[in-house]
């Protein structure tokens, strides 16, 4: 019975989803002299209503009229449409920031496509002005349904309440805290050969083509989310990831527990002198802590065996017990998985960007854009160039790829496969 039920609202979804659609092409064939034929009458009615008789309407209030009502035609028609659609994200269970986004993106992408056929049909025109009032009721009816939110959340199956490792998309990952990622990174400073991968939303993507990267996660000792819109996707399939634990905030807060601890560090990464600054700044920060070396490799000297076992040379020759590699992503990870056999270390961590952070080279985002999801707009905003395609073509592909992986990861998160 429950399953019907489910079934009976999916396509009610669909069929009012289909409705809104016919209506809002319908209405934009006929709405070009909309305000010409009627709009009069409604202001003539309105200023009868105000001053007791009947006014004529002159042509610069009609020009107003027109505009007004079209910004409120548009908007009207989109808020719908934000809302038939949210419905129907929610009847197939994707709820919260995702369904706000998936909303966004389709009611904005319908909103392009009708603006530009009607700018190549021969009887109309299109308008920019058109598409966004249609946005912007878009918008404001994905944030309304955004405000009402589920907070019911599925239950952890046996397994992921027991190991602590839950599937997300192609990998294996650690559902912890930062306190707790941080407890189990110093605990294998001091022992074995060990390395951690802090996954994100460009991870995730290379995951999908690169087979090498793959193994490098399938080998981790640690696995944790380093990306919010990876809590976003969970968050809104019911299965929530606990916290952030980005790669950034581990550096200094390894580096304090390794000077109370008394474990030796090694810096790995960055520009000519970065390292250097780094360790200065470090050391300042927190008295005692030991940072044993530091190397700034040259460009592509994972590809010149002679550099890879001077570095490595360099690095047992001080015997580190942590070793943070900052040479950029995927390259760290598989440095690091390539070479732990032959590293004399005990944990190594790909820190990406960490090391220009601690070296004061790159400002980080305020606390409030990080907390809201924000902190790839503000490095975006750093370096426009570079970062551009990144953000805004090949990260996209993460809100397709949590479609593509929604079941799977629900099964390997709860007991119940329930919305």
């Amino acid at each position: 019975m429950q399953k019907q039920g489910k079934k009976f609202i999916k396509i009610f979804a669909i069929l009012l989803l289909m409705v809104v659609v016919a209506f809002i092409i319908y209405f934009a064939a006929h709405q070009r002299n909309f305000a010409y034929e009627h709009g009069g009458r409604i202001l003539n009615l309105i200023s009868g209503a105000i001053h007791g008789e009947t006014r004529g309407l002159d042509p610069e209030r009609t020009d107003v009229l027109d505009v007004g009502m079209r910004i409120c035609m548009h908007m009207g028609e989109y808020m719908l449409l934000g809302i038939a659609v949210g419905l129907l994200f929610s009847a197939f269970g994707i709820r919260r920031q995702l369904r706000f986004i998936y909303g966004v993106m389709l009611g904005s992408a319908f909103a392009v496509v009708d603006e530009v056929i009607q700018a190549l049909s021969p009887s109309r025109d299109g308008d920019i002005m058109d598409i966004m009032c249609d946005v912007a009721g878009t918008v404001i009816a994905a944030a309304f349904i955004f405000m009402f939110r589920s907070r019911k959340f599925l239950k952890p199956s046996k397994q992921v309440e027991a190991t602590g490792r839950r599937k997300f998309m192609r990998v294996m990952l650690d559902d912890v805290t930062f306190a707790e990622a941080l407890d189990r990174i110093m605990k294998m400073a001091g022992e074995g050969r060990h390395y951690i991968v802090t996954a994100n939303v460009d991870h995730m993507i290379k995951l999908e083509k690169d087979e090498e990267f793959k193994e490098v996660y399938d080998h981790a000792d640690l696995a944790v989310c380093d990306g919010t819109p990876l809590r976003w996707i969970g968050a809104s399939f019911g299965c929530p990831v606990k916290e952030r634990v980005t790669g950034a905030d581990l550096f200094p807060a390894v580096c304090e527990r390794a000077a109370r601890e008394g474990r030796r560090v090694f810096l790995l990464g960055g520009r000519e002198g970065v390292a250097e600054k780094a360790r200065t700044k470090m050391v300042a920060r927190f008295p005692g802590l030991i940072i044993a070396g530091t190397c700034a490799p040259p460009f592509h000297f994972e590809k010149d065996p002679k550099e890879m076992k001077n570095i490595i040379k360099t690095i047992n020759a001080v015997k580190p017990d942590i070793l943070m590699v900052c040479v950029g992503s995927p390259k760290s990870e598989k440095l690091i998985y390539k070479n732990i056999d032959k590293l004399n270390v005990h944990i190594a961590l790909p820190f990406g960007a960490a090391i220009d952070f601690a070296a004061g080279e790159v400002k980080r985002a305020p606390e409030w854009m990080r907390r809201g999801g924000l902190e790839w707009f503000f490095r975006f905003m750093q370096e426009p160039g570079r970062l551009f395609k990144r953000y805004f073509i090949e990260d996209m592909k993460i809100f397709f790829l949590a479609l593509k992986y929604k079941q799977d990861m629900i099964r390997g998160y709860a007991d119940e496969d329930s919305d």
